[in-house]
């Protein structure tokens, strides 16, 4: 029976962060497939240390909606220096909650990261559930 409770709480865990950067992305992709094009800048690249003494890169965007509106935001792009133009993809709805440098014009990295946490949390889920079916099975 501990391989029943074990299980479901790798499923619980990993099952919800995988739903959660599944939606996540498929946000992303509607705002790329369906959200207005405009060029943006990124304005700022900084760098932060880990536990581990690794570094990491991070990116912050801006750009002006078409009435108008002065928007920044922070998503991750591998190979992409500060002062870069790049095209930003929005959602008129909420601009600053949408926004996106991932498409055409863009970059795509984000999308990677994006599928590969997908695919990690995604194993550990399928793991859960086969500790669940077997604690079952006789």
């Amino acid at each position: 029976m501990t391989m029943f409770w074990v299980g479901l709480g790798i499923l619980a865990a990993f099952g919800t962060l995988c739903f959660f950067l599944a939606r996540q992305l498929a946000d992303r992709l509607r705002t790329v497939m369906n959200g207005i094009a405009v060029e943006g800048r990124c304005i700022r690249r900084y760098s932060t240390e880990g536990s581990e003494g690794n570094t990491y890169w991070h990116h912050v965007h801006a750009f002006t909606t078409l009435d108008g509106q002065y928007i920044e935001f922070e998503e991750d792009a591998l190979l992409l220096a500060q002062g870069d133009t790049v095209t930003v993809r929005y959602r008129p709805g909420s601009p600053a909650r949408t926004a996106t440098i991932m498409g055409p014009g863009g970059t795509w990295s984000p999308l990677f990261g994006s599928l590969f946490g997908i695919l990690i949390s995604g194993t550990f889920t399928a793991l859960g559930v086969l500790f669940v079916v077997l604690s079952f099975t006789p």
